[in-house]
């Protein structure tokens, strides 16, 4: 019973979350919703492939952008202090690993009543450093840079990324959630500067060992963008894949 209100809080703060941000900041402002489902196919305790496929949902319009991108990962390197996880990149608990490396192709494009208005190809890399602080609190650091390829003319084009993010994993028997909170500038060669600044507070919960549920509240403020302020519902559903011929414990 506490299990399942605390789930139904959750859920309730993160719709509160977009209702009241759209009625303070509703000039210059739009709300979006991001519907994504995430594949993630550990091949063994070092690499890993993920498939990610997103819609974008703009609320003020009927207006409509698929992404997909194809990842793969190399985690390696011990930390300092020893952190299990259980969600987010392995159905299994695990030890994470100190350092990973991601490559990346991904490509979006409009669908429905804008079907033509957007089209990007972009092959993006990341690092990532994870850091275990007391209280079994994990502080990750990510330098990411994107090459993008953009519109019919294929404008290229370059962003580089920095994410700083706080999450914590509290386990009950077999239901385990991890509230997170993350904060992400973007510089963009397009105009030699910081244009965007990303905020974003959520919760990811197992489901049961193959599938997880995360939701999260995300704010940009777009400096450069005709619309500044953009308020996002942000709702991912994982799923787990493991290669059983390899030993992954």
């Amino acid at each position: 019973m506490i299990i399942k209100s605390n789930l139904k809080l959750v859920s309730i703060l993160l719709f509160l979350s977009i209702g009241i941000s759209n009625f303070c900041f509703s000039q210059n402002s739009t709300s979006e919703f991001w519907p994504e489902v995430d594949i993630w196919y550990r091949l063994d305790q070092n690499w890993r492939f993920s498939s990610f496929s997103s819609i974008t949902k703009y609320n003020e319009s009927k207006y409509r952008d698929m992404n997909i991108s194809l990842n793969i990962d190399y985690s390696w390197g011990k930390t300092k202090n020893i952190i299990y996880r259980r969600l987010l990149d392995q159905e299994r608990q695990q030890i994470m690993k100190a350092l990973m490396v991601r490559g990346a192709y991904a490509k979006g494009w409009s669908i429905g009543n804008n079907k033509g208005n957007y089209k990007e190809d972009m092959i993006f890399g990341e690092i990532h450093q994870r850091i275990p602080l007391k209280g079994d609190i994990l502080l990750s650091h990510r330098l990411r840079m994107d090459t993008r390829w953009m519109g019919d003319e294929n404008d290229f084009s370059y962003r580089f990324r920095y994410r700083l993010m706080l999450e914590k994993e509290y386990k009950f028997e077999k239901f385990s959630f991890v509230p997170f909170l993350n904060f992400e500038p973007y510089w963009d060669s397009r105009y030699n500067k910081i244009i965007k600044y990303r905020f974003i507070g959520g919760v990811t919960t197992n489901l049961n060992e193959k599938f997880a549920l995360e939701g999260n509240v995300n704010y940009q403020n777009n400096k450069n963008y005709d619309t500044e302020n953009v308020y996002v519902l942000n709702v991912i559903l994982h799923i787990f894949i493991e290669n059983k011929k390899n030993n992954l414990d």
